[in-house]
């Protein structure tokens, strides 16, 4: 998981007591979480921290980079230890990268389903029925004498689950199996680049 510089560079900020203290590490924290699970708490941000105009605008880039840190996380389904020897290589301060940690596994499943709902990454198909049929005679011809499969899939988008149905001859189904594998080999060559 990569991580741009700003954030990185943000993280040794959040280290450092004297930049932020722990009252506020946590009120920001606090509200990261709350905007995570989509109940954003009433004090805005800038008004967490009742300092100068510079530790406003910290403040601020502070919730932002840990925003990012957590979504990243998720989108990549990294686990506690994971995200702490991500964390050691940026934040030194050890009880802030345990906050965080248990922060983000507390709220992984929030933050994964609420990215699953925004994005517009097509169904999935997670189960195939399939039957096949032998037509023997059609109303417009005497004999026919093709096998005709009927095919089911089921998939799931945002936890919920759909039903495809289709019927296809043995060479309309053949062509269909080569395009899965076509897309199969493409997306496992994909993933070893």
């Amino acid at each position: 998981m990569e991580l741009s510089k700003d954030v990185i560079e943000s993280f040794a900020n959040i280290s450092n007591v004297n930049m932020i203290t722990d009252d506020n590490f946590l009120q920001i924290l606090d509200a990261v979480v709350s905007h995570l699970q989509a109940n954003p708490i009433d004090t805005s941000i800038a008004g967490i921290v009742k300092a100068v105009d510079s530790k406003v605008i910290l403040t601020k880039k502070i919730f932002a980079d840990m925003l990012c840190l957590f979504v990243k996380a998720a989108q990549h389904d990294l686990d506690k230890e994971s995200l702490n020897n991500l964390l050691c290589q940026m934040c030194s301060n050890v009880n802030r990268r345990k906050r965080l940690c248990d922060a983000y596994i507390i709220n992984k499943k929030t933050i994964q389903s609420r990215l699953e709902s925004i994005s517009s990454n097509p169904p999935h198909i997670v189960d195939v029925d399939w039957h096949l049929d032998y037509r023997v005679k059609v109303d417009t011809c005497n004999s026919l004498g093709v096998p005709l499969y009927h095919v089911q899939l089921s998939t799931k988008e945002h936890e919920r689950i759909n039903h495809v149905t289709f019927s296809c001859t043995i060479q309309q189904l053949q062509e269909l199996v080569f395009k899965f594998k076509d897309a199969i080999r493409y997306s496992e060559k994909l993933t070893n680049v």
